[in-house]
């Protein structure tokens, strides 16, 4: 104790710092995912637990704290249909919109993907989960599946069907000990839980009729407590009593969605509106509140609170007619996301869900910012200045003046100041045929920035930092689809057109003087581009100058640009040697199309595909990592955009399922003359993760010693950060004390000294 006392005393005399809290490990996921449209809800003793249609959360009913479950958690699957809770075995139920079924129990998580897997004809939509005693239901389109919570396997399954084969969907259930009621498409069916009935042979379920007080038809929701079973059809809640169902409610509007019995009272929820009917007293009908619009699923605790989730709006407390508290996580809006840059530490993404052809699809969602994982939305409803914004799917900053440029297709131009929040919105220039359609930007050294117009006859834009635009034109350019854009070290404009190559502009002496102009093909014609396709799909300049190209045929890259108007460079690939015995080389990603490219501080190159991200060596011809929705919390294969935070190291993936994040290795030096450090530090007996060490001079080289000068490790820093394992050239974990970090820059001036505090 009284050493530890005497080495705390020395951190705090040589000032190592204490972990900040936006430090987080290197390789971490972070998902981020719109959490308002909720569409079901379950408790526990101690926490609400709600769905939206991409991810779930925890409420804790003493404290209010949030947690949020998604594949950066270790759930198994993206968008979720229902959830259930079962207090017995204290597991959550996951069913998602795929039938693929988590159950979660004690922190970990079991995946029971059968019903995905299954061999079914017709829809595996699973539609409710009701939870008992340790089994779960899951009421689907095919019919009733049963699961095992305390031996985490799936147990019987119901398959309902007509009399003409067509399967019946089973939109919710309810069980008793002694019956399974399902309220089906077809009518309510009953089937007894005794031994000697088969349940599994659909012709011992019984479908309750005239006989027992039911009118045919579909019935859509469920429910009961001890003896009481209710059952909802049409605008008429059910209830049951001596085994004959009488007209128990009428409702203010046909179509029930939920139904709920608490100790005391029937839960009703409908689209636009909200049922609380006591079992002695005056039932309240609840309607025209802006915060009812599309309930979803009904639940209340054991100790009275009601929760309901709202498809269009969020999960939301009853408290009365006119009190309703929202729940709601913090992240994005919506889950569409194309286009993405940085301002100030700030994330800014686009909200479009346009494809790569970039047809229109009047998108309003307007776009999001993040600070520190903290999101928010802007819309024309809180910003009412990009009011007839659609689209918004490029992203460029201009840090020099503290603006954000927007490319809302089809509709203009977005100059946004994130301090002020003035929005100035172009929709087009003199002379202009149509809206602009930006489909690409770039800013080069000067603080020009480039944006390329589809389809005009004003395709490519400059944006000089006064604020003035200035228009370039070029019968190689004009009225084409160009999706991708790249400035060379030479000031070139590199662009790149759907199936047409690319085609590169040198603007000459100066930007006004159009008459030293210039604009060459680059395409698959060899002493002209010797691209391996003229498919071109993404572009982007590497930290040496290089450009690297991404195609449907995988990557090419120009070693030379400056040479490009000499025709003098060509383009090459990438040939990656199987070191098999054989002279065999495989070309760069050559079966991948290449949706997009980002370089990072260490000069790597990260590639977004249908297939996932490859992240590659600055040469290419090392893969570094590969990540899928196989092998990582990476939610969708399909990539739109990627940007690198460069301070952070961040690199978000933007892809047709939402947005995800992972804590990189290479970072830029802050801009805020931010003084080396280390992270975590000092370093704590139970820490297992790497070290950061961040702010060093760009592409250091690194060593670190022991507080005698002795030489423990050397490397090279990944543009401003160096990532250490703890542990010294032998492979060992190095021994309690202080060590000395030495960096010195790649221009050989820049020097630097940092201490890490080891503790054991």
């Amino acid at each position: 104790m009284k050493y530890k006392l005497l080495f705390y005393l020395l951190l705090w005399s040589i000032g190592i710092d204490t972990i900040n809290a936006q430090h987080i490990p290197i390789g971490t996921w972070q998902t981020h995912l719109p959490y308002s449209n909720t569409n079901s809800v379950a408790v526990s003793k101690d926490y609400l637990y709600a769905s939206s249609q991409y991810a779930v959360f925890s409420y804790n009913l003493h404290d209010g704290s949030i947690k949020k479950y998604s594949k950066s958690e270790g759930l198994s699957d993206v968008g979720v249909s229902c959830i259930g809770y079962d207090t017995t075995t204290s597991s959550l139920i996951i069913a998602y919109s795929n039938s693929n079924v988590d159950i979660l129990q004690d922190g970990k998580v079991t995946n029971l993907p059968y019903i995905m897997k299954a061999n079914i004809v017709g829809g595996k939509q699973i539609n409710k989960v009701f939870t008992s005693d340790g089994t779960a239901w899951l009421a689907t389109n095919f019919g009733i599946v049963e699961l095992r919570l305390n031996k985490l396997e799936i147990g019987d399954t119901y398959f309902f069907t007509n009399l003409s084969g067509t399967s019946i969907k089973v939109n919710d259930l309810w069980a008793s000990p002694t019956s399974i009621y399902a309220a089906t498409q077809e009518g309510l069916y009953v089937g007894e839980r005794v031994s000697a009935i088969n349940l599994s042979n659909f012709q011992n379920w019984q479908l309750w009729g005239n006989e027992h007080g039911l009118l045919p038809g579909a019935y859509t929701a469920v429910t009961g407590r001890d003896e009481e079973v209710f059952a909802a059809s049409g605008d008429v809640i059910y209830r049951l009593e001596n085994n004959l169902f009488t007209p128990y409610y009428a409702l203010p509007v046909s179509g029930v969605n939920s139904l709920f019995k608490g100790k005391n009272r029937l839960l009703v929820a409908q689209n636009d509106h909200l049922s609380i009917i006591p079992d002695h007293g005056s039932p309240q009908d609840i309607s025209g509140k802006f915060y009812i619009s599309r309930p979803q699923q009904i639940i209340e605790t054991s100790g009275g609170r009601i929760f309901y989730a709202d498809l269009f709006r969020m999960t939301l407390e009853y408290i009365s007619p006119n009190q309703q508290t929202p729940i709601v996580p913090n992240g994005p809006g919506y889950i569409t996301c194309k286009g993405i840059d940085f301002l100030n530490n700030q994330v800014f993404v686009g909200s479009s869900p346009m494809s790569t052809s970039f047809f229109p699809t009047f998108n309003a969602n307007g776009f999001y910012t993040a600070d520190d994982f903290f999101w928010k939305t802007y819309t024309a409803t809180n910003l009412s200045a990009i009011n007839g914004a659609f689209d918004i799917a490029v992203i460029q900053s201009i840090p020099s003046e503290n603006i954000v440029l927007m490319g809302a297709h089809n509709t203009g131009l977005l100059e946004y100041n994130p301090e002020t929040q003035a929005v100035k919105f172009i929709h087009n220039f003199p002379n202009a045929t149509s809206n602009l359609r930006i489909t690409a930007a770039s800013r080069d050294p000067y603080n020009n920035v480039w944006l390329t117009n589809a389809y005009s006859t004003q395709p490519l834009i400059c944006r000089k930092p006064d604020g003035s635009y200035l228009i370039f034109s070029s019968p190689l350019i004009n009225n084409k689809l160009i999706n991708g854009i790249a400035i060379d070290d030479y000031q070139q404009i590199w662009m790149t057109i759907t199936d047409g190559g690319i085609v590169v502009f040198n603007y000459g002496n100066t930007l006004e003087d159009k008459s030293d102009d210039q604009y060459i093909t680059f395409t698959t014609t060899p002493g002209a581009g010797g691209l391996p396709t003229n498919s071109v799909t993404s572009i982007a300049k590497d930290l040496n100058g290089e450009i690297w190209i991404g195609s449907t045929e995988g990557v090419a890259y120009v070693p030379c640009p400056g040479a490009v108007f000499d025709r003098t460079c060509d383009a090459g690939q990438i040939c990656i040697p199987r070191n098999d015995g054989t002279n065999f080389c495989d070309l760069l990603l050559e079966t991948e199309t290449i949706n997009a490219i980002a370089v990072d501080a260490g000069n790597r190159k990260w590639f977004g595909t249908n297939n996932g991200i490859f992240l590659e060596s600055e040469d290419g011809l090392k893969n570094l990592a590969s990540f899928n929705e196989r092998n990582s919390p990476l939610l969708s294969d399909k990539i739109r955009s990627i940007g690198i935070h460069p301070y952070t190291g961040d690199v978000y993936f933007l892809t047709e399922k939402g947005i995800v994040s992972f804590r990189g290795e290479a970072t830029e030096k802050s801009a805020s003359n931010e003084k080396p450090h280390a992270y975590p530090n000092p370093v704590r007996p139970n820490y297992t993760g790497t070290i950061a060490i961040q702010n060093l001079p760009d592409r250091s080289h690194v060593k670190i010693t022991d507080a005698a000068g002795r030489l423990v490790v050397d490397g090279q820093a990944l543009g401003s950060q160096y990532i250490w394992d703890g542990k010294d050239t032998n492979g060992h974990k190095v021994a309690s004390g202080i060590y000395y970090v030495l960096a010195v820059g790649a221009n050989q001036k820049d020097k630097v000294i940092t201490k890490i505090a080891f503790i054991k």
